[in-house]
């Protein structure tokens, strides 16, 4: 039977001053498997410390059920025995991992257009990321609400908002079709990250509410 989809991505900061997965130890703690997805993102780690990171992950994520994909390292997320990868834009073709690792249920992508939507739709990815929505340093300019909601519309592929997200953007953003939300600073900048967690669960369940 094929994994539910979290509500929120939460990817992992390599740099947060204590590593990746302390932070996210107590937010994870009793959560089911339709609330907290974990992306594994560590462009620069040595293979492995990725792995070992990894498997912490993977054995902090197990009980609960949520959802583990490695950041463009298939190879890595086999080992661990994570559930997916998530490809960027310019990654491997989603065909080619699914020929050379099909033991991976998801594969995510980021995009950051319709076009690469509706190509991601077309080849059949699990989900997708489209950012920048809000300001991020380093980044692309901003799309906004109204311009996720125009990249989105029609499509089936579900899609994850990223880019500045706070909770304060959940109930703007699932009006406007997303399936939910990834963040990453809001959750490793924050001096209490299960705090900030609760706050966008809490969101996300008075809207989903609401939608029902």
């Amino acid at each position: 039977m094929p994994r539910e989809l979290p509500r929120i991505w939460i990817i992992t900061s390599p740099d947060h001053r204590a590593g990746p997965v302390a932070p996210l130890r107590r937010a994870l703690d009793g959560r089911g498997s339709a609330e907290i997805g974990i992306q594994l993102r560590a462009k620069h780690a040595p293979d492995r410390k990725l792995i070992d990171w990894g498997r912490e992950l993977r054995e902090l994520t197990a009980p609960g059920g949520s959802p583990l994909v490695v950041n463009q390292r298939a190879d890595v997320a086999q080992i661990i025995g994570a559930d997916g990868v998530h490809l960027p834009e310019t990654g491997l073709p989603i065909a080619r991992v699914r020929q050379r690792w099909p033991r991976l249920e998801m594969i995510g992508v980021s995009r950051h257009d319709r076009p690469g939507l509706v190509a991601a739709q077309q080849a059949g990815a699990t989900y997708a990321f489209l950012s920048p929505v809000f300001q991020v340093p380093g980044k692309n300019p901003p799309i906004g609400v109204d311009g996720f909601r125009r990249a989105i519309a029609g499509l089936q592929i579900p899609v994850f908002a990223l880019g500045g997200i706070g909770p304060e953007d959940v109930s703007p953003l699932l009006e406007a079709g997303a399936h939910g939300v990834a963040v990453r600073r809001a959750v490793y900048h924050a001096e209490e990250p299960t705090v900030v967690i609760d706050g966008f669960l809490r969101r996300l369940d008075k809207s989903h509410a609401n939608v029902e």
